[in-house]
């Protein structure tokens, strides 16, 4: 067989030219929720939206095109857009959602989105698979197996991957963590942050030797969640430790508050999804 490709090169590049992002509906306070990171207080309708405003008005700045979609008051969760599509260099694989009530939230999507592909593939029953559970590190794929990703959508994703030449391992997350990308995230091609809790659970099979792991005390697991564009790095408000390793590494820091989806146990990465 022949070897994968080694090089590094993350989606923070080449793959951010377009975004896709949608409104949070005035139903944002009824969104699904563990409050892993909250005691449970409910999310306030303007407040998020005025974050997410200001979440979007970044990456125009940054100089992508975005393709800003209304909301959905019918689904609370619908500005979650990343759980609705498996973008990998312009082919998509659209999944089953683990979240049952989230179902119908795809449909503006893959309209969205099926022009701009390559090719287009379809998770098929009984497989469940959330985009919030696969953490691209170069060309390797690390995906996780969660309370909304199983065993068959995995499967069905890995065998999407290995046609396009990709590598790709399973992960465990643990059961109080929502997602892999609840918890860890590659700011830029040679960085992986965790949580120190999480580093013995976490385990990155083949992850390349020039990629370093860095560990976030637990106190600022949710900071662990990133998104890399260039040499820039958006990062949740709040954070310092990751705002001060990431600066230290030569990284230009763009903080969003994140508040109200933070209640909801959202994060950055979760309410966009990036094409070329």
């Amino acid at each position: 067989m022949t070897p994968f490709p080694r090089v590094v090169s993350t989606s923070s590049h080449s793959d951010k030219k377009n975004v896709i992002v949608r409104q949070p509906p005035r139903s944002f306070a009824d969104a699904l929720t563990t409050s892993q990171f909250t005691n449970g207080e409910k999310p306030d309708y303007n407040l998020a939206l005025k974050q997410h405003n200001e979440y979007v008005e970044t990456f125009e700045k940054l100089g992508l095109n975005v393709i800003l979609l209304e909301a959905e008051e019918e689904y609370p969760d619908c500005c979650f857009v990343e759980d609705q599509a498996l973008i990998v260099d312009n082919h998509v694989f659209f999944p089953i959602t683990g979240a049952p009530s989230r179902m119908g939230e795809q449909k503006t999507i893959i309209d969205t989105i099926t022009p701009h592909m390559k090719s287009i593939h379809w998770c098929q029953e009984p497989g469940r698979i959330d985009g919030g559970d696969v953490v691209r590190v170069g060309d390797i794929f690390y995906i996780g197996k969660s309370k909304r990703s199983n065993d068959e959508g995995i499967s069905q994703f890995q065998d999407f991957l290995f046609k396009l030449g990709f590598e790709s391992y399973v992960i465990n997350v643990p059961s109080y963590s929502l997602h892999l990308t609840t918890l860890c995230s590659a700011p830029n091609s040679n960085i992986l942050l965790i949580p120190e809790s999480t580093a013995n659970d976490l385990v990155f099979e083949n992850l390349p030797n020039s990629v370093e792991i860095i560990k976030i005390p637990d106190n600022e697991t949710y900071g662990c969640n990133t998104i890399g564009i260039g040499n820039k790095v958006i990062i949740s408000e709040g954070y310092s430790t990751v705002k001060n390793i990431l600066s230290k590494k030569g990284l230009e820091i763009i903080e969003l508050p994140m508040s109200e989806f933070r209640a909801v146990d959202g994060s950055l990465t979760c309410l966009s999804l990036f094409y070329q």
